[in-house]
């Protein structure tokens, strides 16, 4: 699955995806291991009386709260998104979109260059909250004429077909981010859940 990834995915995305993927499987396996740590004080504390039991339940339930955790967290990794982000707010969401665009960033970036436009990879950066530094901004100009070209040149092409929603989405955004002055880049993500203290602590806004 990682190695059908490397082949759809723009480099600088694929990059910031592995970083992700080891710190889920290295999150995991300290998960997996402090469980079998606390099945084994369990087992030992089990034959000791009843005030030991109840930490043995405690110290389990600990352990298996954080082992849904990983599993959860790895869940999501297989479902990453290329989420649209900008300097100041721009109206609609890109909570929901940037799946298919992910999935055929490769593609699209080979027809951007095929007619001297800037890749869709160009425009990745790196997360201010989830990867503690960035992001890296891009002028919304820029990146409007890849999405403009790349809807205008292509439109018959498997992989822009499959990503047009996603694309549409963007080129609708950054005519708004232009007309306004507002810088833009994408985030690689793969975290499904948020909330308002999420976004308070962010630079920018999706």
């Amino acid at each position: 699955m990682v190695l059908n990834r490397r082949g759809r995915y723009s480099p600088e995305a694929y990059i910031r995806y592995r970083r992700h993927l080891g710190g889920a499987l290295r999150f995991g396996a300290r998960w997996f291991g402090s469980l079998g740590a606390i099945l084994a004080l369990s087992v030992f504390l089990l034959p000791r009386g009843d005030v030991f039991v109840w930490i043995a339940a405690i110290t389990s339930a600990v352990g298996a709260f954080g082992l849904v955790v990983a599993i959860f967290r790895l869940v999501d990794l297989g479902f990453p998104q290329l989420m649209p982000y900008f300097s100041t707010p721009v109206p609609g969401s890109g909570l929901m979109i940037g799946y298919k665009l992910l999935k055929h960033s490769r593609r699209l970036d080979d027809l951007a260059e095929a007619i001297g436009l800037r890749r869709i990879g160009s425009f990745v950066s790196d997360d201010d909250l989830f990867d503690g530094y960035g992001p890296t901004w891009h002028s919304a100009a820029e990146a409007l004429a890849t999405f403009e070209g790349l809807l205008h040149h292509f439109a018959a092409d498997a992989g822009l077909q499959a990503a047009r929603p996603d694309l549409e989405h963007l080129r609708d955004r950054l005519r708004l981010a232009v007309t306004a002055g507002t810088q833009f880049c994408l985030l690689l993500r793969d975290v499904h859940a948020t909330n308002a203290r999420e976004w308070g602590q962010r630079k920018g806004y999706c």
